[in-house]
């Protein structure tokens, strides 16, 4: 089994280019609120939590998500 962690969450600059190309990958659209990864950013301290839904597939083994990643925040893993 595989997937996809968060490696160094505190680096993540909140540009949620992750959501864009997920959502461009399998819906088709730039639409952020359709991916299967959300970036949420606290407003008052600017932390930020990267979420990965259960029914993520991982772009069939080569997730779009991670390759896209201006910062490197992201990375694919293999049990």
């Amino acid at each position: 089994m595989a997937t996809v962690s968060v490696a160094k969450e505190l680096r993540c600059v909140g540009c949620r280019t992750c959501e864009v190309i997920c959502s461009f990958i399998h819906e088709g659209e730039c639409r952020p609120v359709l991916s299967k990864i959300k970036v949420n950013r606290e407003p008052f301290t600017g932390a930020t939590r990267i979420e990965i839904a259960d029914d993520c597939d991982l772009c069939k083994g080569k997730p779009e998500c991670i390759r896209w990643c201006p910062v490197g925040v992201l990375k694919y893993e293999r049990e």
